[in-house]
């Protein structure tokens, strides 16, 4: 399959509601956790926000990506017609951000932009942290090629 123009792959990034994020747990077999984000140029931004879980699992998470920053990035949409099925895959690296990176406004922006939803639940729980996640290799698939893609986006953008 031929490149994904960064258009079409930026686009849809920005919107996009939901990705997995695949890492290694601490005793290194993989796992999946649901994570929203969003794009700052070329590093996507994920909060370690104020809904609801247990501190075993946020703590747990960052403890992974310290351990193991080489994560995967998974995008994909299902619907009953399966010509309109599609898939992106990130191989990216994350790591873990405080307030003094210096996209850490704009990425409160981006996150505050996409989901109306931090207006009532906080961005941060405790100490403002963030995942950065950037990615160097990206792999696709689209039942019908590149029109899926752009298909989905003309619904959703």
């Amino acid at each position: 399959m031929k490149p994904l123009p960064a258009e079409v792959l930026n686009a849809i990034l920005d919107t996009m509601p939901v990705a997995r994020l695949a890492l290694r747990d601490l005793e290194d077999l993989p796992e999946a956790l649901p994570i929203v984000f969003a794009r700052v140029d070329s590093s996507l931004w994920s909060p370690i926000d104020g809904k609801p879980k247990g501190p075993a699992s946020e703590l747990g998470r960052l403890a992974r990506i310290e351990r193991s920053p080489q994560v995967m990035l998974v995008l994909d949409h299902y619907a009953e017609d399966w010509s309109e099925l599609w898939w992106i895959r990130l191989k990216a690296e994350a790591t873990i951000s405080g307030d003094k990176h210096p996209d850490w406004v704009p990425a409160i922006k981006a996150l505050t932009a996409k989901y109306p939803q931090y207006q009532s639940t906080p961005m941060f729980k405790d100490e403002p942290t963030m995942l950065r996640i950037t990615w160097r290799a990206m792999g696709w698939w689209a039942a019908s090629g590149r029109d899926s893609l752009e298909q989905w986006l003309r619904r959703h953008a």
